[in-house]
Parts: C-alpha cells; structure tokens; sequence
C-alpha cells in the first residue's frame, strides 16, 4: 500500500485532485448562501392605503427599499396615498429587496384641449375620454355641417379656447351640429312628396254634382 501512495505515484495525484475538487465545491457553495443571504427572507407588508412617511417607516423596519414607478389621481382613495406595490404584499423576498409603489396623486393632472371646431364630434368624444376627461357631456345645436362640434364649453358656459390647460376632473359640454327641425311641415312640398301627404292637412272641395241631362224624349 504505502508503495501505491507514493509522493510521485498516480494515486496519490488523483486523491489530492479529488480532495481539492471536494474542497472547492464545499466553499463556493458556502460563499453562495453568503453571497445571497440564503435563507434571509422577509415579508412585504401591506402598504396600500398608507401615506409614504408611514410607509418608509415600515420598510425600513424590515430592511426594504423602495421607488415610486407610478402617480395616478383617483377621486376614491386618499390624495397621497399608497395605491399598489410590486411585489404583491404577502411575497416573500430577500432583504433589500427594491419595491415598486404607485401612489394616489395629490391632484389630477392636466391635459391640453386639442383642435375640435368643425371635426367630427365622435373622434373628438374619443380624443377627450382618451385624454383623461371621462365627464364630457353631449349637447345638440342647430346648424353647421351634422355630427361636427360647434364648441366646447365648461360647466358655467364659457367656451374652451384649443390648447387651455384644465385638470382632467373637469366637466366638459361637447356642442354638437345637428339638422333643423321644420316644425312647419314644409318638407311636405320639396323633394316628391305627392299630393297624397297632404290629404291630412289640406281640405279637398268635393267634385260638384252632375245633373241629369237625359233626353227621354
């Protein structure tokens, strides 16, 4: 035996290969979990509805991070207030783990009032709503080319100059053209209509009575 493990032999290179390979696979796997903090995991909490001063505090207590990636204005939650976090609440992450908050605005943001004279009031409704401004309110006008807008106007009747700042809340009137209604009956006599239309508003003078001229003679 003792010549099989000599300082030169085969073997013993091999055993001191196989206890360096073991060695190296014992420490990179311990650096590993050093390196990650295997096994040092927290909860995320729930931060919905708390403002960012006691959110922090929360965070900090648990050893998280976070960023804001989103501000939205919602009349139904709380002005400065904590809308959602990704992660969920609830997952488990490592320790000084990044989170990403999306708070309710302090105010609703503003929008600019595009070109709507003259254009098509469905394309303009769209534009709007797509905007932001969800309260718009349509309203028919005589005149102008059918289905075009005439104007825009703000609750108190002022009308919107193209390229006014207003808050997206605001309650929008959308005046719309649209034929006029002759209340007359007049469009009875144009385009064809025959007499028969008229039976029910004209009095027809009976046909006189023939007398009999008969000769018996």
């Amino acid at each position: 035996m003792k010549k099989l493990f000599t300082k030169d032999s085969l073997l013993t290179h091999l055993a001191l290969m196989i206890g360096l390979s073991l060695l190296f696979v014992l420490v990179l796997t311990y650096g590993l979990d050093l390196y990650t903090k295997h096994g040092d995991s927290v909860v995320i909490p729930d931060l919905r509805g708390k403002t960012l001063a006691e959110a922090e505090q929360i965070l900090k207590s648990v050893g998280l991070e976070y960023e804001i990636n989103d501000s939205t204005f919602s009349k139904t939650a709380r002005p400065g207030t904590i809308r959602d976090v990704v992660p969920a609440p609830g997952s488990r992450v490592k320790a000084g783990r990044l989170l990403f908050i999306a708070i309710n605005g302090l105010h609703p943001r503003n929008q600019t009032i595009p070109a709507y004279k003259d254009q098509s009031a469905r394309q303009i409704l769209a534009l709007l709503r797509g905007l932001g401004f969800e309260e718009v309110e349509q309203r028919t006008v005589p005149g102008g080319y059918v289905g075009s807008v005439v104007d825009l106007k703000t609750a108190d009747g002022k009308s919107i100059p193209q390229g006014t700042q207003l808050p997206v809340n605001t309650k929008l009137y959308l005046y719309v053209a649209t034929a006029v209604v002759d209340t007359l009956g007049l469009d009875r006599l144009i385009e064809g209509w025959g007499r028969d239309s008229l039976a029910d508003s004209v009095a027809v003078a009976p046909e006189p009575k023939k007398e009999n001229t008969t000769d018996w003679w």
